[in-house]
């Protein structure tokens, strides 16, 4: 598992300069051999032991994972599912709160329609309307004496 640049892994290191003094614009080779990695299995197999690192931290992951389920797993599975229901508690209480917030906002949006309809139902043309008494004077104003 070494991570030296010595040319193992299929990587030089630089750009491969054209073997027909970079005129061509191709990587070298005779014409037709583009798609050919001359050191394919170098690079397969620098990939291939990246991927058994990762195989064997994903092994280690797993081993802990056992041997924690083992130990304590009960514990863990007991504090997860507090975990759980506190999440739920909160997530129901702030679904109500966000429900009685959008049903007073639809109430507050219908209030001029609302208003219409009280006005509606109480509106009576002024005709209709029963007349104050008038009001008769009591004799506390002057009088003009007439001559």
């Amino acid at each position: 598992m070494q991570d030296q640049r010595d040319g193992r892994d299929g990587r030089d290191g630089g750009d491969r300069a054209p073997k027909d003094g970079g005129q061509s614009g191709q990587r070298g080779g005779p014409q037709g051999t583009e798609f050919l990695e001359l050191e394919l299995s170098r690079m397969l197999l620098s990939r291939a032991a990246d991927v058994a690192k990762e195989a064997a931290i994903d092994l280690l992951r797993e081993a802990v994972r056992e041997r924690l389920r083992e130990r304590i797993g009960d514990k863990l599975a007991a504090i997860g599912h507090l975990a759980a229901d506190e999440l739920a508690e909160d997530v129901a209480a702030n679904l109500e709160i966000e429900a009685r917030i959008a049903a007073r906002m639809d109430r507050a949006a219908n209030v001029g329609g609302r208003l219409r309809a009280v006005m509606a139902e109480t509106h009576k043309p002024f005709a209709d309307l029963p007349r104050a008494p008038a009001k008769k004077s009591a004799g506390r104003g002057r009088r003009r004496k007439s001559t």
